[in-house]
């Protein structure tokens, strides 16, 4: 069983609380037990690269990656300039993958060839932009975009020569895919996995264990195990009926149940 460094996502924050102080959540991630945070934040929230540093040391987390968005429109610099920006700032921390999704249905895109293409073409560029920091693109599976189960990961990465995926099992598990299967055939694109559960009665995410993955969540991180992954893993929640801490607290408490 491998050591995994296991971060905990901002999101949960974010969207529970109005302008949270970005100190307290951090203490509250590492109170949690967590080695390190994926910041869903703008880059304006972090500030300056060396002063964030310190913010991180001080708490004693390490950045496992940072979230952003692109879209596919007309304005190619506007779409990717999120993420371009966040790439760089990454590099500063020599984080391995950035996190970044898009696909969205709501801009149009459906699930055909060239839609794929086109958003394809936006991940590409991004990429050889991230490679100069040494930063590499890890998709993330999302309901709503073109890129929701496991047939739509195969297309993607058909129409991508550099594209790599950021997992996320919550997202897989809704739209029907067996997370496990999904590392396993696609192992050598893995560069980020997000843990999430679903809960199918509440139609909603829900904390680990508390939702359809409970009894599999063992057999998806056994299925990291078995492609000898050495990146983040992140535990993100989208919304919370209690707190973020009490909820990250009890996802990690999960995985230690679990022996992780």
């Amino acid at each position: 069983m491998a050591g995994y460094k296991i971060g905990c996502h901002t999101l949960t924050w974010g969207n529970f609380l109005r302008d949270y102080p970005l100190k307290n959540a951090l203490c509250e991630i590492k109170e949690a037990g967590y080695d390190g945070v994926e910041m869903y934040d703008a880059l304006e929230r972090l500030g300056p690269a060396a002063s964030f540093r310190t913010q991180l040391s001080e708490v004693g987390l390490e950045l496992a990656s940072l979230s952003a968005n692109i879209r596919v429109t007309s304005d190619e610099k506007s779409d990717t300039a999120e993420a371009r920006e966040k790439a760089y700032f990454a590099g500063q921390f020599g984080v391995k993958a950035l996190m970044v999704t898009g696909g969205w249905k709501g801009d149009g895109l459906s699930k055909d060839v060239k839609s794929y293409k086109a958003l394809c073409k936006r991940l590409d560029s991004l990429a050889e932009y991230s490679s100069g920091f040494n930063v590499r693109i890890a998709f993330h599976n999302h309901l709503d975009t073109i890129v929701e189960e496991e047939r739509d990961i195969a297309s993607l990465l058909e129409f991508s020569r550099s594209v790599k995926l950021c997992v996320d099992t919550g997202h897989l598990a809704a739209a029907g895919s067996d997370p496990a299967g999904v590392i396993e055939r696609y192992r050598s694109s893995v560069a980020l996995v997000h843990l999430k559960d679903w809960d199918p009665r509440a139609r909603d995410f829900s904390e680990l264990g508390r939702g359809i993955l409970c009894h599999n969540m063992k057999n998806i991180l056994a299925s990291l195990d078995k492609i000898n992954y050495t990146g983040w893993i992140v535990v993100e929640l989208d919304r919370t009926s209690t707190t973020p801490f009490e909820s990250a607290r009890m996802s990690r408490g999960f995985l230690r149940g679990i022996g992780y």
